[in-house]
């Protein structure tokens, strides 16, 4: 597992519900599908209506959808739904080139995304009150971005996404789930990127999410309808899925594909391999603040479970609670996870915290992580320092635009209009400001309270700006 993949997350209603065809490419004229599945006894249905010139969501359309939950979540997750960025840090969050073609990939994407409606009957599951219903949006509730003369996306553009209110809703709701974004990357097609996402949220189980499932079975049609494989032949589905199979295979995800059966009654069984069980984001934090690194501490889960480590973690805390003071918290840590029997508890032995009790705590733990997790587009301390200045000029212009336009579409999302942001980009790109000095001079006037004034030199000095309010 790539050491950064915990980092990172997806809504698990839109993960298990797979609402982007797995297929590279789509046939002509491919604008809508409804499909009709089980989980165990409900029965829920999923309807697609797309507008014809973009047809279905497919494609790279997978990587743009995992990458604006990530830049929603490292944005704080605003109430309105809203994500600020530019088309270079959307594609670079998903792990896409930033060059031409991908520029115009990423407007016809986003076009796809606002223009295509789902309905979803009994599958959408509102995990706070414990139901399933029924909701109807689009993946992509407004698109407003800044454009040149052809009224087309690039490089320059300033982007502002809202994303639907169910989705929002649901990522604030701390229903997510760790998703290995790093090693998503690694695989070489999209439909291998979303086969990938879909395994990994079907091995969840949706009531219980901190259940993550060994195995997986399903019938060979109903996952080809799962995964909006156009087809009807059991052959065309086992070969548009072997692809997929022979990388996640190569690189561990999976351990072993099994077919069994014949025909349309055929059906898959997978089999996770051990190394890809995602731990909670906020277990990992826990260790790391009594001393243990990322490394160690994934081994820990590995080897003993993810149960195990978090019941040895409660136990840990009401032995220091009661005054124990071990010489090395790690250590210990570490030899009462595989030495329990060697401690006694403080009144008795430590009972292991009920299945609900431990599943809100992990819930509790996720949202936290949602609420106050630093990414890359959030500037850190280490960013706005004087090493992070000395690296920026280092850089290309181009690439100093592109990194100060990174941290300050996040600080001034709010306080600049979508078009000022635009002029600021602008006055950037063509040398009638210092990338560095404007950073310096925003980060001052936020970091001394004076944030106010600071916009208001900022608008002044925009209005130089052939085009600028």
């Amino acid at each position: 597992m790539a050491e950064n993949g915990i980092k990172r997350f997806d809504e698990l209603n839109i993960a298990r519900l797979s609402l982007i065809s797995v297929q590279e490419r789509i046939p002509p004229g491919y604008r809508d599908w409804s499909v009709e599945l089980e989980d165990g006894e409900r029965r829920y249905r999923v309807t697609c209506q797309a507008m014809p010139e973009y047809g279905v969501p497919h494609g790279i359309d997978t990587d743009i959808t995992a990458a604006l939950v990530n830049l929603y979540i490292d944005q704080g997750a605003p109430a309105d739904g809203s994500v600020t960025c530019t088309p270079y840090q959307l594609l670079q969050t998903a792990g896409l080139d930033h060059s031409g073609r991908y520029y115009a990939a990423l407007d016809e994407s986003l076009r796809r995304l606002t223009t295509t409606n789902y309905f979803i009957a009994e599958g959408w599951r509102d995990h706070p009150r414990r139901r399933w219903t029924n909701v109807n949006f689009r993946y992509i509730d407004r698109l407003e971005f800044t454009s040149g003369e052809s009224d087309r996306l690039d490089a320059s553009s300033i982007l502002k996404i809202t994303l639907p209110q169910e989705i929002a809703r649901s990522v604030r709701s701390g229903y997510i789930k760790p998703l290995d974004l790093s090693f998503m990357q690694t695989l070489g097609r999209p439909p291998t990127r979303a086969i990938y996402r879909l395994l990994d949220a079907q091995r969840r189980d949706p009531e219980q999410p901190e259940r993550v499932a060994m195995t997986f079975q399903v019938g060979l049609m109903e996952w080809a309808q799962a995964c909006k494989i156009v087809t009807d032949r059991p052959s065309m589905a086992q070969r548009t899925l072997d692809a997929a199979h022979e990388e996640l295979l190569e690189k561990g995800f999976l351990k072993n594909v099994e077919y069994v059966g014949r025909g349309k009654k055929k059906y898959l069984h997978y089999t996770f391999g051990e190394a890809f069980i995602p731990p909670s984001p906020g277990l990992m934090e826990d260790l790391a603040g009594i001393g243990i690194t990322q490394t160690r501490a994934l081994q820990f889960v590995r080897e003993h479970g993810e149960d195990a480590v978090e019941d040895t973690l409660a136990r840990y805390q009401a032995i220091l609670a009661d005054g124990y003071k071990p010489r090395s918290r790690p250590a210990f840590f570490s030899d009462l996870l595989k030495n329990p029997e060697k401690y006694a508890s403080p009144e008795g032995p430590v009972l292991a915290p009920e299945g609900p009790q431990k599943a809100q705590r992990r819930r509790d733990r996720t949202q936290s992580a949602t609420e106050g997790s630093e990414a890359p587009s959030r500037p850190s301390q280490e960013e706005v320092g004087e090493g992070a200045d000395e690296a920026l000029r280092d850089l290309s212009r181009e690439a100093q635009v592109e990194e100060v336009m990174r941290t300050l579409t996040f600080l001034l999302r709010n306080d600049l209009k979508l078009i000022e942001l635009d002029a600021l980009r602008l006055a950037l790109d063509e040398g009638l400001e210092d990338p560095l000095e404007v950073k310096a001079r925003v980060l001052r006037g936020v970091g001394s309270g004076e944030r106010a004034a600071m916009v208001r030199d900022l608008r002044a000095r925009l209005s130089l700006v052939p085009g600028g309010d």
